[in-house]
């Protein structure tokens, strides 16, 4: 079992020796390369994936073929798509590793069991959904109120680890702006240091 899994779910609620067990049972490690892709546009998602090591990004690729950037999953982080796997619908994600990685995954069936089974696990599962519910609309407010130069400050400065790991063009589709206005704003932070 994840060590990792287990610090997290700990930050949220207790275990018991007992609940140890019940977790390795229901989740499988599987080992991703660079480059491997989870699932892609079209797939039925019918597993829940925490990141244990590397970086997986979750992304879509538009009509005109471009592609934006929804989530860099660090390790810690659960990645997916939620909706197709509750639902049972086909996705419109793609979910790459960008890094070798090691994810931990659950079917949507040993799921359910879980949080039948296990009281802590449905505890974590809605605090897990609270923080990731927050999340989501500070993202939303924060694409919404305020310019180019805040949103990467705020990245620099909430997830400093993944601009040394991700290229700049998925940094500015990440956070919804062109490869030259990316440039621009960190041209014009260089500027502001020197002077």
């Amino acid at each position: 079992m994840s060590d990792l899994l287990i610090q997290k779910i700990k930050e949220y609620v207790e275990l018991k020796d007992e609940d140890f067990l019940l977790l390795e049972k229901y989740f499988q490690k599987k080992t991703m390369a660079k480059g491997d892709f989870l699932f892609r546009e079209g797939d039925a998602v019918h597993h829940a994936i925490f990141v244990n090591s590397g970086l997986i990004r979750t992304f879509i690729i538009d009509e005109q073929g471009t592609e934006h950037i929804l989530q860099f999953a660090l390790p810690g982080w659960w990645t997916g798509d939620l909706g197709s796997f509750i639902s049972g619908a086909t996705t419109k994600f793609f979910v790459e590793a960008l890094e070798n990685s090691e994810v931990l995954s659950i079917s949507k069936q040993s799921w359910d069991e879980l949080l039948d089974k296990a009281p802590f696990y449905l505890d974590y599962h809605r605090k897990l959904l609270e923080r990731g519910l927050v999340a989501i609309q500070n993202r939303l407010l924060e694409t919404f109120s305020t310019d180019a130069s805040q949103k990467y400050q705020q990245l620099m400065e909430t997830f400093p680890d993944i601009l040394q790991r991700v290229p700049l063009y998925m940094i500015a589709s990440y956070l919804g702006m062109s490869r030259e206005t990316l440039s621009r704003v960190r041209n014009q932070m260089v500027k502001k240091k020197t002077n």
